[in-house]
């Protein structure tokens, strides 16, 4: 065969029906795969796009810095007959960790705080931050409430700035996280003394924020002695139910709020009575520390 035959051949056959309708058969599965794989790869972009865009820097390490804080200086401890984790006050007192994540709280911006979830977990974050802070400096104490008098309680003192804003403990507990309307923040709130509820492991976090609040509501109603046990008719409770009662009206009172957790006891249960607050400090203290809180103060019997 000629060079031009054998041309003429391939000519005829790259023109040929079936060739003609593979390609267009190639080309529009191209088509379509292309078209598939911009489809599903831009929800995937826009949500990292987005991740990108909120990133909160500083509240990363606010969180950070917190984590690495309870980390190295709670445990789980017992004192008084009553369970808590405990903070070693004198340790953590000159970890320079704390004071820089107080500069970082003092300096966030509020504007970032745009959800009520958002809200919850930053102010309970800096409430048991402004705590632990409050008794590192003054280590060592007995209680943080004999800090202050009976006309000016501790909670009213200075605590230190939140997003620029002066504050003090009950300012930012009465004043801000109740007003969000959740009662189980009084199950999060840890005022450093061993009938509180629990310090928490971990930082609140806006995205776990239910979950968290949930846990520990159920951790600290299942610590006898402390926020609730079983008793015959009814139930004897954490004073923090009768200081803050109104708090719970948006779930019925008390009672009813309290009625999902009871799985063992059924409806017209009373409660019978209220344990007795015990302030002492989250920390055992030494008996150098106490020899020192006994010289230096009169508040050792407060």
């Amino acid at each position: 065969m000629s060079r031009a035959s054998a041309c003429g051949w391939c000519g005829g056959l790259s023109n040929s029906p079936a060739v003609v309708i593979a390609r267009f058969f190639l080309l529009a599965l191209s088509s379509l795969v292309l078209c598939c794989m911009l489809l599903f790869s831009q929800p995937l972009l826009a949500q990292q796009q987005a991740e990108a865009e909120f990133y909160d820097s500083d509240l990363a390490r606010i969180h950070q810095f917190y984590q690495a804080l309870l980390d190295a200086h709670l445990s789980p401890g017992e004192q008084f007959g009553l369970p808590a984790n405990m903070i070693d006050y004198a340790a953590i007192r000159s970890d320079t960790r704390l004071e820089a994540l107080v500069e970082l709280i003092q300096d966030y911006p509020k504007a970032r705080l745009d959800s009520v979830d958002k809200q919850l977990a930053f102010y309970l974050n800096a409430y048991n931050i402004l705590a632990i802070a409050k008794v590192a400096k003054h280590w060592p104490l007995q209680k943080l409430k004999s800090l202050g008098s009976f006309y000016r309680p501790v909670w009213t003192h200075y605590a230190g700035e939140v997003c620029g804003e002066k504050m003090t403990l009950r300012k930012l507990e009465h004043d801000v996280l109740r007003k969000l309307g959740d009662p189980r923040i009084h199950f999060a709130l840890n005022c450093a003394s061993m009938s509180c509820p629990d310090l928490r492991e971990e930082p609140y976090l806006a995205e776990r924020i239910e979950q968290q609040l949930e846990e520990q509501t159920r951790r600290f109603l299942a610590q006898a002695g402390k926020g609730m046990a079983y008793v015959e008719g009814g139930v004897v409770l954490s004073p923090i139910f009768d200081w803050f009662k109104e708090d719970f009206d948006m779930a019925g009172g008390v009672k009813a709020f309290l009625q999902p957790y009871l799985a063992t006891i059924a409806p017209g249960w009373r409660i019978v009575d209220y344990y007795e607050y015990n302030w002492h400090v989250n920390d055992i203290l030494s008996g150098a520390e106490k020899q020192r809180i006994k010289r230096g103060s009169n508040t050792w019997f407060n």
